[in-house]
């Protein structure tokens, strides 16, 4: 596995004295409807509140804590699919297994909408997924930092290699990677995949069409192995978008990849202007970051408690280069973490509340409606307090504080885990039963 190091002319070591970015402005008004949604007022209130005062709010996540163990720790989603890792080291999928994506063994390429283990997948701590065609692909790391990965494997996106070629097939068998050691974080991708590495080096495998493997030539073919760089700063964690990365380093955030799209138009995930259709790694001017998510041509980062946005905007709103301020914390809140759809976003809040904006055609911003919001709409009917989100194409399920997992949005393959599929858009979160 070779190791290359990457120069950062431009990468400087974010201060306490740094203030987020103001080029862009807030979100406009996503217009009347009966969801409720954070007022604007609120908004103009939080811009005086502690975040701008200097001081640093605390970002951390609630811990999962099992009601009833077996339960829920981690979740991840793909297109069409969802997957949860389990209090006991299993993983459990549901909705489409186009590409074998629920790894339910090689003569299993029917939706489903019951909650089942992935096949012999034992020891997993920590749980990662995309689409990527023809379905979604997934990734887990196991104890001793081995990892696997199953399902879709458009341009080598599993990390296989087979009498010395790069296998494409799609895969229902969770399989380590070619090339790749110890690793402590994976992270999947639509046509690359990455992992951390203990040394705080980044491993990636798949496609380099848009450069997300800054090392190596820009081409269609995938790696024959996983290919490791250095940053030159330790990375913590990854957001790979369809032709971009952003990584959150110790020294905050750094992107690589397209600009746009592979014909060089449009607005990508490098969150900075650049000279080139592709880029090398370089800084992108934010600060205080704790957490970042990305997917299609969108990335979002939460900066000292504010979401933050750039790229195209996936429904109503102007696309971004820069990182923009999105404008979703009441004034009695901030933000903890963000998850990006390729047509929604979703922010946990420090209320115990979230919000969720953009597309809505099938209800699945949760606010109990259709309507698409620019502003974002407060979650309604969740049964706990929410941890983190997993964003399919139409649908939307959270993870709560007690283990359990709520999903609402389209149903058509059994995305929200009810044990039945149906072609109505569901407003309301209802709970997966996740084991018998």
């Amino acid at each position: 596995m070779a190791s290359t190091a990457l120069g950062l002319a431009t990468l400087a070591a974010c201060s306490a004295s740094d203030d987020a970015p103001n080029r862009g402005t807030d979100a406009s008004d996503g217009g009347p409807g009966s969801s409720p949604v954070v007022d604007a007022a609120d908004l103009d209130d939080a811009a005086d509140a502690s975040v701008d005062s200097g001081e640093l709010v605390d970002a951390s996540l609630p811990v999962v804590t099992c009601a009833k163990p077996p339960c829920a720790v981690d979740i991840a989603a793909g297109a069409d699919s969802v997957c949860v890792r389990m209090s006991d080291g299993s993983v459990r999928c549901w909705g489409s297994d186009i590409g074998h994506a629920l790894g339910r063994g090689p003569d299993s390429t029917d939706s489903t909408s019951t909650p089942a283990p992935v096949d012999g997948l034992t020891d997993v701590t920590q749980l990662t997924g995309s689409p990527s065609y023809p379905g979604d692909v997934y990734c887990a790391l196991r104890t001793g930092g081995n990892a696997v990965c199953w399902g879709s494997n458009d341009k080598g996106v599993l990390g296989r290699v087979v009498e010395g070629n790069v296998d494409v097939e799609s895969s229902a068998t969770p399989a380590p990677i070619a090339g790749l050691g110890s690793a402590t974080a994976i992270f999947a991708g639509e046509r690359v995949s990455c992992a951390m590495l203990a040394t705080g080096d980044i491993a990636c495998w798949g496609s380099n069409a848009a450069g997300q493997v800054p090392t190596e030539p820009r081409d269609d073919v995938a790696l024959l192995s996983a290919t490791t760089f250095s940053l030159g700063s330790k990375g913590s964690a990854l957001a790979i978008a369809g032709r971009g990365t952003v990584a959150l380093t110790d020294t905050g955030l750094i992107s690589w990849g397209l600009s746009g799209t592979y014909l060089g138009s449009g607005t990508g995930v490098l969150g900075r202007e650049v000279s080139w259709p592709s880029s090398p790694p370089g800084k992108i001017d934010i600060s205080w970051v704790s957490a970042v998510s990305a997917r299609a041509s969108r990335a979002c980062a939460v900066s000292n408690g504010r979401v933050y946005c750039w790229g195209a905007a996936p429904t109503l709103g102007a696309d971004s280069v820069y990182p923009a301020l999105a404008g979703v914390e009441p004034k009695d809140a901030y933000s903890l973490a963000v998850a990006v759809g390729a047509r929604a976003t979703c922010a946990v809040l420090s209320n115990a509340k979230s919000v969720c904006w953009g597309d809505n055609a099938y209800g699945q911003l949760g606010g109990g409606d259709a309507e698409v919001r620019a502003t974002p709409v407060v979650v309604e009917s969740l049964a706990g307090a929410p941890v983190r989100f997993a964003l399919m194409d139409t649908a939307t399920c959270a993870l709560l504080q007690d283990g359990t997992v709520q999903c609402w949005g389209q149903n058509d393959k059994g995305q929200l885990g009810s044990g039945t599929a149906d072609a109505l858009p569901h407003f309301e979160p209802k709970t997966v039963v996740l084991t018998p």
